[in-house]
């Protein structure tokens, strides 16, 4: 598996995290690292982010992590709790995946959303289904 080509389809060909700000740092196999900058428009009506930066990180650097063997995957359940509101002064967040269990048909991985100064905003358990196993 190339792993910096995966990579680079994530920040390149992913509009939506694109659109968020997400960026895949790391991948190996069954491990991804991801981070987005916070900007303004990531807050919400209370001054704090918006849970969905952080779910959009989680889903992002999971489902990197549930192709770092070659699998076309989806993701059929997402679970984040979230344990501190992260501040619209934080200056990023980071998304840490790691694969549970590598499956014929699913995928399960355990994730970690950090702030700059790493305390734990969001800790969750994602599935993803096998779409296609990977060329042999």
């Amino acid at each position: 598996m190339n792993y910096e080509e995966l990579m680079n389809t994530y920040n390149s060909a992913n509009p939506f995290a694109n659109s968020v700000g997400v960026r895949v740092t790391t991948v190996s196999d069954g491990y991804a690292e991801g981070e987005v900058e916070i900007a303004p428009q990531h807050g919400n009506t209370i001054a704090s982010l918006h849970g969905g930066v952080a779910f959009t990180l989680a889903d992002t650097v999971t489902g990197c992590a549930s192709r770092s063997r070659g699998q076309t995957c989806t993701t059929i359940e997402g679970k984040l709790n979230y344990i501190r509101a992260a501040s619209i002064h934080d200056r990023k967040l980071i998304g840490i995946a790691k694969v549970i269990h590598f499956g014929r048909k699913t995928i399960v991985l355990s994730v970690d959303i950090k702030n700059d100064s790493d305390k734990l905003i969001a800790t969750g358990l994602f599935t993803y289904f096998v779409l296609e196993q990977k060329a042999q």
